[in-house]
């Protein structure tokens, strides 16, 4: 290898330079490496490594040579010079004090141009709407669509919720069983009907797709419950959502919870939910959420991407045609207990003893 292209850095061989290469996801940093890795292999000349990473030789001695120095670190891209931020970093961290506590005096939402006017009476700095919304990215803020709250919702008690999960379910539990015996459940009913939603679609910018939407009104409801844990599921499809049919449901539930195995099922106050009418089964528990905490219920979760994904944009003939088409899509999510996992696992709805692994069954809607 001729003089000046020799690898004087002996920290890591040319297998853990290309291994580090391969884990690299910035496809200029895992070039230089891969390129390091072929110099010190030592079987192609400067030229053939230079003419494969697409550089000239001088500029494939420059990155040994940082090699040399810092090892794989100094392989790393430079950050640009560029212009220097007009704010300090003091005010940069003000500017992300007001965007973490939100617009105040009714304002419903900031915008770029409030920010650059936030600014320009605070800081008496100029800015322009190109300037604010690179600040507001370097900040990390993106534009997202909000969660709604409701106004009686109680965040302390959802934290608490979460938090205390564990004590508050074995607490529920009848007497004597195990919490190792126990699966967490989900349950929820959602409506779906002739009158869809909209979703979006690629187009060009600029313009403004239309899709058709149709307003009838005829519907039918969805009981559905899934346990995330082992992606097993259980549901109906019915024309009203009362005790009765909840009482079914729990009946599909318990039919659906393996042998020797006790469902515990998360749902929210409905008046079915908590009727006395109710027939629990043996294996089937009940855990109320707060009240007006549907973010609790990856239910919701699961109700948003079935609608998203095969009703949206879309025309049905008869609120039979929906029904029927409830029932397929149905069947059909019942049969991915990846995804079930997927949409409804929650880091903190676990119990303290983590219950055994069970073979994956699937249980249809009842359909």
């Amino acid at each position: 290898m001729p003089a000046g292209i020799e690898i004087t850095n002996a920290d890591h061989t040319a297998a853990e330079i290309r291994a580090l290469a391969r884990k690299c996801k910035n496809r200029a940093e895992a070039r230089r490496l891969e390129a390091i890795a072929r110099v010190m292999e030592g079987v192609e000349s400067r030229a053939e490594i230079a003419r494969w990473a697409k550089v000239d030789r001088q500029t494939l001695c420059d990155w040994v040579n940082r090699y040399n120095a810092e090892g794989p670190a100094g392989l790393k891209n430079k950050p640009g010079r560029g212009r220097p931020s007009r704010l300090s970093e003091v005010q940069r961290i003000e500017v992300g004090r007001w965007l973490d506590e939100g617009p105040q005096d009714g304002v419903p939402a900031w915008t770029v141009g409030l920010i650059r006017d936030g600014i320009k009476d605070v800081f008496d700095i100029a800015m322009s709407r190109e300037a604010v919304r690179c600040l507001m990215r370097a900040l990390g803020f993106r534009r997202l669509s909000p969660r709604p709250l409701h106004p009686k919702a109680d965040p302390e008690a959802q934290e608490k919720f979460r938090s205390d999960f564990s004590a508050v379910a074995i607490a529920s539990l009848p007497e004597g069983t195990d919490p190792a015996s126990v699966d967490v459940w989900f349950q929820d009913e959602g409506r779906l009907g002739q009158k869809g939603m909209l979703t979006r679609v690629w187009a060009r910018r600029g313009s403004r797709p239309r899709v058709p939407r149709d307003y009838r009104y005829g519907y039918c409801y969805l009981f559905s419950a899934i346990c995330p844990e082992s992606g097993m599921s259980a549901g109906h499809v019915c024309d009203r959502a009362n005790t009765d049919e909840m009482n079914r449901h729990l009946v599909g539930i318990a039919a659906a919870v393996p042998q020797g195995r006790h469902a515990l099922v998360v749902l929210d106050g409905a008046g079915w939910h908590r009727s006395k009418s109710l027939e629990i089964p043996d294996n089937v528990s009940r855990l109320r959420l707060p009240p007006y905490s549907p973010e609790l219920n990856p239910v919701e979760t699961v109700f948003r991407f079935l609608k998203q994904s095969n009703f949206a944009n879309q025309v049905f003939a008869t609120a039979e045609v929906v029904k029927d088409r409830v029932e397929e899509v149905c069947n059909d999510f019942a049969r991915t207990p990846g995804r079930i996992a997927s949409l409804g696992k929650r880091s903190w709805a676990k119990l303290v003893t983590t219950p055994t692994a069970q073979p994956v069954q699937h249980a249809s809607p009842g359909v």
